[in-house]
C-alpha cells in the first residue's frame, strides 16, 4: 500500500490554532515541553499506533520533544499564559492541593487546546487513513462544547510517565471528543462535544438535531429548544468510575443567545444565577457528589468526591471504559446521521478491535506511551 494524502493538511502548512496560513515559521509542541520533562526524559520516543499502509504494520514513533507542528507566533504567543497556568494546576493536584472551581475552568480549557491539538497533529500525520478535511482549528473549539473532566488515582501511585489514550487512531480522527491523559500518578479522562451535558443539567437544549453533509465535514443543525431548570445527576447516561475529582460545564450556544426561541430561555433566571460571573457563554463548574450537584462561585473549592468513594482500578480497567464510552458516542451518531453510516459502522469495528485489545490487556493500541517503563 501507499500513502494517501487524506487531507489538505497534509499539502499546505495550517497554524495550528487558527488554521490560517502560519506566520513567522513558529512550531507548536501540542505536548508542552513542561510536560514532557514533568513525565520523563524529553528525548524519549513515543509510540503513536500502528502505519497501516506499511507491510508489517509498523509502529508510528516520533521523539517527545520533536513533536511539534505548524503555528503562528502570535497565535502561539496568545496560548503561552494559558500554558503556564496548566502547568501549575497539574502540579497542584500531583501534590494534592485542592483547586478552586476557576482553576477546573481554566485547566479545562488547557484540555481543550490539547485535545484538538492532538487531533490537527495525528491528521497531518496521517497518511493511511482517509478522513475529512478539518472544520475547526484550537481557536474554534476551547471553551466552545460541554466539557467534563474527571480525575483518579493511579493503582500505580509510583508510576512516573505519561499516557494518551483514544487520541490517535481512526476513531479519534472522525471524532475527536474523548481522550484519556495520565500524568504520572493521576488519571485524566476528558470529553467535550456539542449538549454532552446541557439537557440533564438543566439548560436549554433542542429538541430537533440533523446535519448536513459538506466536503470539510458534517454540519449539525438544531431547533425547537426547550428546558428543564433543573439539574439532574447523573449528567451522562453512561458509568465510569467513580472519580476523585469531576468538574462538570455546560457552554452556551453563543451564535444563538439572540435567537428567537434560545435567546427568551438563556434569560431565564435558572441560567442567569449559573453562569460564570462576566462571561456570554461559560456556566459554572459543577460537581456531582453523592448524587447532588453543587454549581460553585469561581473562588469555590471543587473537594474531593466522597459518596460514591473514589474507586483506584489499574489502567486496564480505564481503557476498557474509554473505549466503551466511545461506541456508545459512535452508536448514537449511527441514529443521528444516517449518511455517514458506513463510516461510523467501520468505526465501530475499529473501536470494538481496541475494546477487544484492552480487554486481553494488549497496550498496543491504546495510545502514547513512554517505550521504557517507570522505574
Amino acid at each position: 500500500m501507499s500513502d494517501l494524502v487524506t487531507s489538505v493538511l497534509q499539502m499546505e502548512k495550517r497554524c495550528i490554532f487558527c488554521g490560517d496560513k502560519p506566520t513567522d515559521k513558529n512550531r507548536e509542541h501540542v505536548i508542552p515541553r513542561w510536560l514532557i520533562s514533568l513525565t520523563g526524559d524529553p528525548r524519549r520516543d513515543w509510540y503513536l499506533g500502528i502505519q497501516t499502509n506499511k507491510p508489517g504494520r509498523p509502529e508510528r514513533r516520533f521523539s517527545a520533544d520533536q513533536f511539534t507542528f505548524p503555528a503562528c507566533e502570535s497565535c502561539n504567543t496568545r496560548y503561552s499564559a494559558l500554558e503556564a497556568r496548566a502547568k501549575g494546576y497539574v502540579e497542584k493536584l500531583l501534590a494534592d492541593v485542592i483547586l478552586p472551581a476557576r482553576e477546573w475552568d481554566d485547566l479545562m480549557d488547557w484540555f481543550d487546546k490539547v485535545r484538538i491539538g492532538l487531533w490537527i497533529g495525528n491528521i497531518i500525520l496521517n497518511k493511511d487513513w482517509p478522513i475529512p478535511n478539518p472544520g475547526f482549528y484550537i481557536d474554534q473549539r476551547v471553551a466552545k462544547k460541554d466539557r467534563f473532566l474527571l480525575v483518579y488515582e493511579n493503582a500505580e501511585p509510583d508510576y512516573v510517565g505519561l499516557n494518551m489514550t483514544g487520541a490517535s487512531d481512526p476513531v479519534f480522527f472522525h471524532f475527536p471528543s474523548v481522550f484519556m491523559l495520565v500524568i504520572n500518578r493521576l488519571v485524566f479522562i476528558n470529553a467535550s462535544y456539542e449538549f454532552l451535558l446541557t439537557a440533564r443539567m438543566g439548560f436549554p437544549y433542542p429538541k430537533k438535531m440533523w446535519f448536513e453533509e459538506r466536503v470539510e465535514g458534517t454540519r449539525r443543525h438544531v431547533d425547537d429548544f426547550t428546558a428543564t431548570y433543573r439539574p439532574r445527576p447523573p449528567f451522562l447516561r453512561f458509568s465510569f468510575y467513580p472519580p476523585k475529582f469531576s468538574a462538570h460545564q455546560t457552554i452556551l450556544i453563543e451564535s444563538a443567545l439572540d435567537g428567537e426561541d434560545y435567546g427568551p430561555l438563556i434569560a431565564h433566571e435558572y441560567v442567569s444565577r449559573k453562569r460564570l460571573p462576566h462571561e456570554k457563554i461559560k456556566t459554572r463548574i459543577c460537581a456531582v457528589d453523592n448524587d447532588k450537584a453543587r454549581f460553585l462561585d469561581p473562588d469555590d473549592l471543587l473537594e474531593e468526591i466522597n459518596q460514591p468513594k473514589p474507586m483506584v482500578v489499574d489502567l486496564k480497567q480505564h481503557y476498557i471504559r474509554l473505549f466503551e464510552f466511545r461506541n456508545r458516542l459512535l452508536t448514537q451518531s449511527l441514529e443521528e446521521q444516517p449518511a455517514a453510516r458506513k463510516i461510523i459502522r467501520m468505526l465501530i469495528g475499529y473501536n470494538d478491535g481496541g475494546l477487544a485489545q484492552a480487554k486481553a490487556g494488549i497496550g498496543s493500541n491504546v495510545g502514547l506511551q513512554p517505550t521504557r517503563p517507570a522505574k
